[in-house]
């Protein structure tokens, strides 16, 4: 299974997700793949050096090969991951446009054999992170819950769907503002889950803190909930067609109430 994780404006935690759904996947063998072409940061946040990583997978897939193991440029994170880390400055850059070239073949056929988590940081129209998530089975859009949030996401729904093969969920970052239910009635879009605040767990996520239960924590928890669902969630391929025509336009919510 190959899961994508992005925003499309910002980044309200989609490291911090990606990173915990690897962490955390009910299944052995998940791996994250720092595929965000600004990021590069988890490396030095848990003191690792970038190689082996996307560098050495991105040199891999430009021999042509037809499936390039993710095992030969994983390293091992202190919160339980494993992870193919992205150099810091225009090195991820490049190494995310090499994986395009192939129209993410090479992610592809590794999600074919183990689940795969993508972190591709803001997605943009045209850009490389779209094309990686083209392929995958599920898109997953980090957003807030105030109204200037959901008019971001909103706006870009018309050029996204049409580009996915997936299944696209939204997760809703922080308090107030939309439910989760208002958020998909008025984006049309479901919300796979809600992404709590939690200063412990954000912490031993981004390597920040030393939080040995931190597992156990609301946002771990969280965390592990949507990955179960995604175990068991029907592909987007016989799911009903979605149609524009219903889509409401995003109505203004305070504290979850209309105005």
């Amino acid at each position: 299974m190959l899961i994508a994780v992005a925003s499309v404006k910002g980044a309200p935690g989609v490291t911090t997700l990606a990173l915990g759904l690897a962490a955390l996947w009910p299944e052995l063998g998940a791996v994250l793949v720092e595929c965000d072409p600004d990021g590069g940061d988890l490396a030095a946040r848990f003191g690792h050096h970038p190689d082996p990583g996307l560098a050495s997978l991105a040199a891999a897939a430009r021999t042509g090969l037809t499936q390039v193991p993710l095992a030969e440029h994983v390293q091992r994170l202190a919160v339980g991951a494993n992870v193919v880390l992205a150099p810091p400055g225009d090195g991820a850059a490049a190494a995310v446009q090499t994986l395009t070239y192939s129209g993410g073949e090479t992610l592809r056929r590794a999600g074919d054999d183990q689940p795969v988590v993508v972190d591709l940081g803001r997605l943009s129209r045209g850009g490389p992170g779209l094309a990686l998530a083209a392929v995958a089975d599920h898109v997953l859009v980090v957003a807030g819950a105030q109204l200037a949030d959901a008019t971001q996401v909103q706006a870009r729904l018309e050029w996204l769907r049409p580009e996915l093969s997936g299944r696209l969920w939204l997760v809703r970052a922080g308090d107030g503002g939309y439910s989760s239910t208002e958020l998909a009635r008025d984006l049309g879009v479901p919300v796979l889950w809600d992404l709590p605040h939690s200063r412990l767990g954000a912490g031993a996520l981004t390597g920040q803190l030393r939080v040995p239960n931190w597992r156990r924590l609301k946002l771990a928890r969280a965390v592990r909930g949507m990955a179960t669902t995604l175990t068991t969630a029907q592909p987007a391929s016989i799911l009903p067609e979605f149609d524009p025509a219903r889509q409401l336009a995003v109505r203004p919510v305070v504290e979850g109430r209309h105005r």
